[in-house]
C-alpha cells in the first residue's frame, strides 16, 4: 500500500487540479449525499453497531481495490492518507471512526449486507443505489479526466492496475 500512496504523492505533482476543479467538487457534493441518506435510513448506525460487536467487514482484501488514482483523487479532495495501518486484518484506509477515504471502490459504495437489507427494505436500498450510482459515475468521469491529464507525462508507464490508458483507445472499442 505504501508503494501506492506514495506514486500518487509523486503524480499529483502533475496535475493541475484546477482543471478539474469543479469536477472534485461535483463528485463531493454527490458523495456527501450517498452519505446522507445513508445515515437518514440507518445503514451507518447498523455498521457501526456491527463494527463494534463483530468487528468490521471491512477486511484487508478490500484495499487491493484501493490503487493510486485513486488515493491521488482521494489527496485532490483534502483526504489525510493514513501512514500505517489502524488494525491488522482489516483495510488499511479503515479507522476508528470509519472509512478514511471519500473516494471509495465500487464494492465499498454498493455493499449492503444481510442485516442492512432486511432492516432497510427494497424501496430505501433501490433509492440508495440510485444516489450512489451518481457519486460512482462522477468518480470514474474525474478519474478518467486524471488519467487523461496524467497520459501526457507517464505515457507507457503503467503506475497500478487499473492504469490502462491503452484499454480506453477508440482502435479497441466497438462500434456494435
Amino acid at each position: 500500500m505504501i508503494e501506492r500512496i506514495r506514486r500518487a504523492e509523486y503524480m499529483i505533482k502533475f496535475l493541475n487540479a484546477d482543471e478539474i476543479k469543479d469536477d472534485l467538487q461535483m463528485l463531493e457534493m454527490a458523495i456527501e449525499e450517498t452519505w446522507r441518506y445513508m445515515r437518514e435510513i440507518g445503514v451507518t448506525d447498523i455498521c457501526k453497531r456491527c463494527a463494534e460487536e463483530m468487528g468490521s467487514c471491512c477486511k484487508e482484501w478490500v484495499e487491493d481495490e484501493v490503487d493510486d488514482v485513486m488515493i491521488l483523487m482521494n489527496m485532490l479532495m483534502g483526504v489525510k492518507i493514513p501512514e500505517r495501518r489502524y488494525k491488522e486484518g482489516f483495510c488499511y484506509f479503515l479507522s476508528d471512526r470509519g472509512c478514511t477515504l471519500k473516494v471509495r471502490p465500487v464494492i465499498c459504495v454498493n455493499f449492503l449486507c444481510k442485516k442492512i437489507t432486511e432492516k432497510i427494505g427494497f424501496e430505501r436500498e433501490k433509492k440508495l443505489q440510485e444516489i450512489a450510482g451518481r457519486e460512482l459515475e462522477l468518480g470514474f468521469i474525474v478519474r478518467e479526466k486524471i488519467l487523461k491529464m496524467l497520459s501526457f507525462c507517464f505515457s507507457g508507464q503503467n503506475f497500478s492496475k487499473s492504469y490502462r490508458l491503452t484499454s480506453h483507445s477508440p482502435s479497441r472499442i466497438s462500434s456494435t
